[in-house]
């Protein structure tokens, strides 16, 4: 790779982050809404086809674009159910969940998940201890983008990693901090689309070196015949075993991927809620991330073509091998969109966090929505600041384990809170509390205490909020019957609620 092309393609991009973030904060200060809902919602003014984008571009990372080639070219078509169920993950429970719960987040005034899930339950507990985890968690998960991204600024412009560190972290958090969710959607957008192309163009000349499918098979078959089969055997200790694999693959993409706050944010920033904008969102992040997941099959292509290649960076391998430098360059942006994209989308629920869900909740009277813009921007700026210097120092290996929560930890704590919140009048908090804490235990215990497969692991934790949740809620119904208050929350379309009164009318 050339370096010097590498340095003007990156700087090229880094204007062009500037330059949302500027645009951003201008259209944030003309807005019609107030400040808070400018920063945090854009407005409720980002077009539905720019959500869209930026809601699948948010859930891809450097894992989607080069730790799951990487996978596939160990294992094979057996990985591919990861890819097989997390698209249709991210869209199917949208067409139950989306309207609904954007409906009565409008009721409550809310404008975070989890400040959505406490105010559903009634609940500032639920919503402080789930703030704490994506806190925690989110932190972890972000030392390793920004590490994946300094790696990768650094083989392709030949940056210091120290120094493409600092660089990375301080123009995303200028961006995120001068633009909120405004900037991040659209910067996610035009990364988003970038991405879109880059996966059709690799796979396209992939599959014309290999011979297409028929020849993709053909070299499996006759060098790596493992890699051929639909699914592996089911011993715990392959890497996707058998049908407990696929389980968990379909477990993380419906329950855990779709309940991610970072990528579920861009449902309560939608700027209409009628069913036919919900079609049109969830059938543009159908074809995104059916577009995404075309990188996955550049793993075994790229094992077939270049054997002794390491596995993670077999894609970045594949493009600077099959392109000329100057291609080679601009491919590269793609890779760093998919970190970009979801590290900022990261890095502003974290923030959200601190500012609108932490500081709001504990200083009432004072958080007035500027404040809460503020801290939210203090908050990322000390986040940026720790993220600095885990990566600049040798963490103790024990604090891996956030970094997986942060993936199936906070899915599996607010997929319950979430989605049966919104569908089940009937749920109850102490169900909602139970499951956001059995979910990250149960993900503990099949990871670390029966150090079974992470696939697996990554999966089942979300049956434990699921059973948890409903026998919690059924045995509290059964004892005290349902609560009223929460029933009358529920109503998507009922009138605005002021949750003082409804407190005080019943204490």
């Amino acid at each position: 790779m050339n370096t010097t092309i590498g340095m003007i393609y990156f700087s090229i991009f880094i204007i062009f982050l500037i330059g949302v973030s500027l645009w951003s904060a201008k259209q944030n200060k003309a807005g019609k809404t107030g400040a808070d809902e400018e920063y945090f919602l854009g407005g409720h003014a980002t077009p539905l086809i720019v959500l869209a984008v930026s809601y699948c571009a948010s859930a891809v990372s450097a894992g989607s674009f080069m730790g799951d080639p990487g996978m596939m070219s160990h294992v094979g078509w057996p990985y591919y159910w990861l890819a097989v169920f997390a698209v249709p993950g991210l869209t199917i429970p949208g067409i139950f969940v989306i309207r609904k719960m954007r409906l009565q987040a409008q009721r409550y005034g809310s404008m975070t998940i989890t400040e959505y899930v406490g105010h559903r339950f009634n609940s500032p507990g639920l919503k402080l201890y789930l703030c704490f985890v994506i806190v925690l968690c989110y932190l972890f998960m972000l030392v390793s983008q920004f590490k994946a991204a300094a790696i990768l600024l650094e083989k392709f412009t030949g940056l210091n990693f120290s120094v493409g560190l600092v660089v990375m972290c301080v123009v995303c958090l200028v961006y995120v901090n001068i633009g909120g969710l405004r900037s991040v959607a659209w910067t996610d957008f035009v990364q988003g689309l970038f991405m879109c192309i880059m996966c059709i163009v690799l796979l396209a000349v992939g599959l014309h070196a290999i011979g297409g499918f028929t020849g993709l098979d053909a070299a499996l078959e006759e060098n790596y015949p493992e890699m051929n089969k639909i699914v592996q055997s089911s011993d715990m200790s392959n890497d996707v075993p058998g049908a407990y694999g696929i389980i968990g693959a379909f477990m993380f993409g419906f329950a855990i991927y779709f309940s991610q706050p970072h990528i579920a944010a861009r449902f309560m920033a939608l700027p209409d809620v009628n069913r036919k904008s919900i079609g049109k969102f969830l059938i543009i992040s159908l074809v995104c991330g059916w577009l995404f997941n075309l990188m996955f099959i550049l793993g075994p292509i790229g094992r077939i073509l270049y054997p002794d290649a390491e596995a993670d960076y077999m894609t970045v391998t594949f493009v600077t091998e099959q392109f000329h430098p100057i291609a080679a360059g601009a491919l590269m942006i793609g890779f760093f969109s998919a970190v970009i994209s979801t590290a900022t989308s990261i890095l502003l629920i974290v923030g959200q966090s601190i500012g609108r869900d932490f500081y709001a909740q504990l200083c009432p009277k004072k958080a007035t929505p500027e404040k809460q813009i503020r801290v939210t921007q203090i908050g990322t700026a000390v986040c940026i600041a720790l993220v600095l210097l885990f990566n600049l120092m040798n963490p103790p290996a024990f604090l891996q384990l956030f970094i997986y929560l942060g993936m199936s930890g906070i899915g599996s704590a607010c997929v319950m809170p979430l989605c049966a919140g919104t569908l089940w009048k009937k749920s109850s908090k102490e169900g909602a509390i139970a499951s956001a804490i059995a979910g990250p235990v149960g993900y503990l215990v099949h990871s670390q205490l029966l150090h079974q497969n992470w696939l697996w692991s990554m999966g089942i934790c979300a049956v434990w909020a699921i059973v948890v949740f409903f026998v919690v809620t059924f045995i509290r119904n059964a004892v005290k019957g349902t609560d009223p208050t929460l029933e009358y929350l529920w109503n998507p379309l009922g009138e605005k609620v002021d949750f003082e009164k409804l407190n005080a009318k019943n204490n």
